[in-house]
């Protein structure tokens, strides 16, 4: 039942220090901040006695895990390691003996780091400090280096693939693990996956980081209160901006809705349950909202309301005759309180879809108007492109008119002086001499 989480780490040095100098955050079960390390490819400093310390040296450690990271390909790399936790359940380590559970857990980690991570450069280190609900759970982090070690005398270096650090793998390389050598370190028998210790009942509401997965919740529950039926239920959760596709025989929901971001409002899904097994039909994850959000879990919860309702408003009945007509009066009562309760239901059903009609005739009248704009901002660009054209047309036209104008008033002078010219020369002749 091992929960395992995979963080990506920006500063080794916060990390380590964050790891060994801060205190303890919860002295519920112990006082000491780390009660059992160990390390990967680096050096660790040593008690007296030869055995490892657990106050290490953060600056120490992370001064080796940069020494790899100098001779990178990108030295100033933003994410210098990785950050995997492994959190254990009280199923698997009750913590009545808290030191001998920290070095079988040690030991459970370490291996588990040198079978997936034994190329690569780690600190292992065993806590029982957590706070938050978890208060004296036994917890491993295990802080990987982004960049590998050199081996021999090459000084090629290579940066460890983020996907070996992807957490679906990692859990299911956990879980094998574990599964093989849980009971050879502790002596007793692996409880299992955490996907299959669910109960029927944890199933029905499964826990949500996001807020806005939080968010929808809250809005089912406060609807499926409100409506009796399917229909009326979509109909309200439209209303919100809501909406459910539903998909295969089994008629699986999934939520559809719009949630805003420091990004802008970006669309979200999530399914309203989902199990994904192996062949054995051994659940592999479960994800989703829970079952009591599926379409049959919202008619089972109705089908229940309606028996509570029905039972809350009979009475039983009198063997004697003398109130025949006292259970008449209550059966009047009973049913003009259903016919008063059903119109009502009805009601609200027509509320609810009246106010979606409302919401769709608006939508539709927003998307004409835009439209409307639309056409009427091309026709006004196309206008100004006629008018452009127009005018480019007029001015070359008068531009050449002008040409030819000039031209025409250069050849009539070229000519009129030409002309003058011929009569200069003809007025100016030499007189023929007396005939003697």
């Amino acid at each position: 039942m091992a929960i395992l989480e995979s963080n990506t780490i920006k500063s080794t040095y916060q990390s380590l220090a964050y790891l060994f100098s801060d205190p303890a955050h919860n002295d519920a079960k112990t006082n000491k901040r780390v009660l059992a390390c160990s390390g990967i490819n680096i050096n660790m400093l040593h008690n007296s006695d030869g055995t490892l310390s657990t106050q290490q040296n953060g600056g120490y450690l992370a001064k080796q895990f940069h020494q790899n990271l100098k001779l990178a390909f990108n030295p100033n790399r933003k994410v210098q390691a990785q950050s995997i936790i492994i959190s254990c359940s009280r199923d698997e380590f009750d913590t009545n003996d808290l030191d001998t559970q920290a070095k079988q857990l040690l030991q459970l980690a370490n291996g588990f780091a040198n079978k997936c991570f034994g190329d690569c450069q780690a600190v292992i280190a065993v806590q029982a400090d957590g706070g938050h609900g978890q208060s004296g759970k036994l917890h491993a982090h295990i802080l990987i280096n982004s960049v590998k070690p050199r081996h021999g005398t090459s000084n090629r270096t290579m940066t460890v693939p983020t996907n070996r650090f992807s957490v679906r793998p990692l859990r299911n390389k956990l879980d094998d693990y574990l599964a093989n050598n849980f009971e050879l370190v502790t002596g007793r028998k692996w409880p299992g996956p955490i996907n299959n210790q669910r109960s029927p009942e944890s199933l029905k509401d499964l826990p949500n980081k996001a807020p806005w997965q939080r968010e929808l919740k809250q809005t089912i529950n406060k609807i499926k209160n409100q409506v009796t039926n399917i229909k009326d239920f979509l109909a309200r959760l439209k209303q919100h901006e809501v909406t459910v596709v539903e998909r295969g025989k089994k008629q699986q929901w999934t939520y559809h809705l719009k949630v805003n971001t420091s990004r802008g409002t970006k669309e979200r899904r999530i399914r309203a349950f989902y199990q994904r097994k192996d062949k054995d039909g051994n659940v592999i994850n479960t994800r989703g909202l829970g079952t009591d959000f599926t379409k049959q879990g919202l008619e089972r919860y109705w089908e229940k309301q309606l028996i509570k309702q029905k039972e809350s408003n009979s009475e039983p009945l009198s063997k004697t005759n003398v109130h025949s007509r006292k259970e008449v009066d209550h059966n009047g009562q009973q049913q003009s309180s259903e016919e008063e309760q059903l119109q009502k239901i009805k009601s609200l059903a027509a509320d609810a879809r009246a106010a979606a009609q409302q919401k769709q005739l608006r939508q539709h009248l927003n998307f004409e108007q835009l439209k409307r704009a639309k056409a009427e901002e091309r026709k006004q660009y196309a206008t100004r492109k006629a008018a452009q054209r127009n005018a480019r047309s007029t001015s070359n036209q008068a531009r050449s008119e002008s040409i030819s104008t000039e031209q025409r008033t250069r050849e009539a002078a070229k000519r009129a002086i030409k002309a003058k010219q011929r009569r200069a020369q003809s007025n100016h002749k030499s007189a023929d001499g007396p005939d003697f």
